[in-house]
């Protein structure tokens, strides 16, 4: 099962940006739940979403590129969940994904910062 967060028309997206969080079964290629992002009022955004994915189960997490700041990858990581990287907005089935690395980490973690100073 992967889990992800997506907009309404089910693109991928940031973790703190998207409008609902999804567990999708990729051998069947459908959809079994989708709910709010917890992550829209939570202060912690991103480790909020990587929390939720593992007590949903997920042995995945698809995440759009700036999802993954550094707690949220330790997180996932603790719990042996795969990690993949997409670009915003990617379709929910796409097969343009990476593994996630420390650019990836770092490049999420200073985009956390910055919103969290912003406020969004």
């Amino acid at each position: 099962m992967i889990c992800t967060v997506t907009d309404s028309d089910f693109r991928v997206r940031i973790f703190s940006r998207g409008d609902l969080l999804v567990l999708y079964d990729e051998t069947k290629g459908e959809i079994v739940l989708k709910k709010k992002n917890p992550a829209l009022d939570s202060s912690m955004k991103r480790p909020m979403v990587a929390k939720e994915c593992i007590n949903l189960g997920a042995d995945k997490v698809l995440a759009a590129h700036g999802s993954l700041c550094f707690p949220s990858y330790r997180m996932l990581k603790k719990a042996g969940i795969k990690m993949l990287i997409t670009d915003d907005g990617s379709e929910l089935k796409t097969t343009n994904y990476w593994d996630v690395n420390w650019k990836e980490v770092m490049y999420s973690s200073f985009l956390a910062m910055m919103e969290r100073i912003k406020g969004h």
